[in-house]
């Protein structure tokens, strides 16, 4: 990491360190950006005829902010190119479809520029507001752009073989560590920075909205979870009712075909001994008395006869 050159935010002076951090080395100053303003800004009046040289810079404002053309004009001396993330050409097509493959991306946000350029296989993100460079993820890289881009920034794919850096030696033979400096978050590969870095808005932006996203899908994934909790109990509710409302049934007919099988064996049986003949066949204490009676009568007679 401090292999890296990195300039920290002095003034308006962003695109001087967005320069200086694609070619990593001090290459450019405020004062060859103004000049490159001024000879844009005499080539613009000389094709209108009703300039006057009173006419203000259109290409530099007096906080120091320069215009597009600026560093398009200070990246020609090093045979590289802007190309407009957007444009429909060859370049800017691959350049979205497989941002990893590019050298390094020119962003711009309300009149601030930064880089976001490769050393090696990794991609860190040369912001002048921050302290240090910041490692980005490849998986997060087509993240970062695509918030970048949704969020109004303007950004340029570089085109050409950016000159040799020794930060591009020392990263291809010895990646930086994710946990070395800062730390990575684990699902989307973001790296955070440390509690005294003070981010862009942008930047702090597309965290903001890659944090959000992240836990509308927790939120999402415990709706359906608990969605599924839900149904399965009300499922195990329901089969419970089921086999409660099964068992009382059946208990009911065993009940019912007893008290059949009961009320069967009772008519089977009444039938054969009708009730009064069973009570017909039962003498009663009268007749019992009366009949002790003459059999006692019978004995006295026969006692008379013999004397």
């Amino acid at each position: 990491m401090d292999a890296i050159f990195h300039e920290k935010q002095e003034g308006s002076l962003c695109a001087q360190h967005c320069l200086n951090a694609l070619l990593q080395g001090p290459y450019f100053t405020a004062v060859d950006l103004a000049e490159l303003a001024s000879q844009l800004d005499e080539a613009e009046r000389s094709e209108l005829s009703h300039a006057n040289n009173s006419q203000e810079s259109q290409n530099m404002s007096e906080e120091g902010y320069f215009s597009v053309q600026v560093i398009s004009r200070a990246l020609a001396i090093w045979s590289l190119e802007l190309v407009p993330f957007l444009r429909q050409s060859p370049e800017a097509m691959a350049g979205r479809e497989h941002p990893e493959n590019q050298n390094a991306f020119i962003c711009n946000f309300r009149q601030h520029w930064f880089t976001i350029r490769k050393f090696g296989c990794q991609w860190f993100d040369l912001n002048s507001l921050m302290s240090k460079p910041r490692l980005i993820s490849t998986t997060y890289l087509t993240i970062y752009l695509a918030q970048l881009q949704q969020e109004g920034h303007s950004i340029f794919i570089v085109v050409g073989t950016l000159p040799n850096c020794e930060a591009e030696q020392v990263i291809s033979l010895c990646p930086v560590s994710e946990h070395s400096e800062q730390t990575e978050d684990a699902s989307l590969g973001i790296v955070e920075p440390s509690g005294e870095e003070e981010l862009d808005p942008a930047t702090q932006i597309a965290l903001a909205v890659s944090k959000s996203e992240l836990d509308d899908e927790s939120a999402s994934l415990q709706r359906v979870l608990q969605s599924s909790i839900e149904e399965a109990q009300k499922s195990d509710l329901e089969r419970a009712l089921e086999l409660s409302t099964t068992d009382f049934r059946s208990s009911l007919e065993n009940s019912e075909l007893e008290e059949a099988i009961r009320l069967s064996l009772t008519t089977d049986i009444s039938p054969t001994i009708p009730s009064s003949s069973v009570v017909s066949t039962l003498p009663s204490a009268e007749e019992i008395r009366q009949k002790r009676q003459a059999f006692l009568n019978r004995i006295d007679r026969n006692a008379d006869k013999s004397f």
